[in-house]
């Protein structure tokens, strides 16, 4: 009984529960989870939609996410979910729903079944949002500086050494609502990011081997409260 009042609430308030795999046309599906919307530390467990299911790759890989926990945020999830606490430029939130991941990046050549970007000192990330670049990824070499601020990818230390791309604030990018979201190495498991999720360099590499453009990946991540409605909405493992 409960769960049938909670699914003609859903059904009230949101459009009917859709298949994510179906919907976004995905057969990879990245899940995120933390235990609150403040919690630093989390979890990460891969499937693959495989016999009509969502079959586990790998389960409950630690993750730190931003600093300040997650908000949300503009993605491909129903934006009557972005309520409460929201995601702005330089709060320190990783972006919380559901989002495409469109590629890797890294120091070296990656070989991977995703389209991949070599990045070095003239390579960064736009977070200025003035800028006519804003939440882009930009060569000094090839295009006129515009910015007063932006994020270097080719890092003094490691955590860019590998990293996901995820399309967050993206078709357009709206300008004060954040930018460069990616998925890379974390500095350690107590050490969270500016607004990104990370992990173990082993653990990231495991993830890129698994990622698969034809299958168009996509990452759902967001509170363990959250997830739950998630479940419901799209129809997720």
């Amino acid at each position: 009984m409960i769960t049938l009042i909670v699914s003609i609430l859903f059904g009230v308030f949101f459009d009917q529960p859709a298949d994510l795999k179906t919907k976004f046309k995905t057969e990879q599906l990245i899940v995120v989870t933390s235990d609150s919307w403040n919690k630093i530390e989390g979890k990460m467990s891969v499937y693959e939609y495989t016999a009509d299911a969502w079959k586990p790759v790998l389960l409950n890989i630690p993750i730190v996410t931003g600093r300040s926990g997650m908000a949300w945020g503009k993605g491909l999830h129903d934006a009557k979910l972005n309520t409460g606490k929201l995601k702005k430029e330089g709060d320190g939130n990783a972006p919380a729903g559901i989002y495409t991941l469109s590629g890797l990046f890294g120091y070296q050549d990656i070989s991977a079944k995703m389209k991949s970007l070599k990045v070095d000192d003239r390579t960064f990330c736009v977070d200025d949002s003035k800028s006519a670049y804003y939440n882009r990824i930009v060569k000094t070499d090839t295009v006129k500086k515009d910015w007063n601020s932006a994020e270097t990818m080719r890092m003094k230390s490691d955590v860019y050494k590998y990293g996901i791309f995820v399309d967050y604030n993206v078709n357009p990018s709206i300008p004060g609502m954040g930018s460069c979201i990616f998925m890379h190495i974390w500095s350690g498991s107590s050490s969270p990011t500016a607004g990104c999720t990370a992990m173990k360099e082993e653990d990231i590499l495991k993830l890129i081997a698994f990622l698969d453009k034809k299958k168009n990946p996509v990452l759902v991540q967001v509170p363990k409260a959250e997830y739950e409605k998630m479940k419901r909405l799209y129809k997720l493992p």
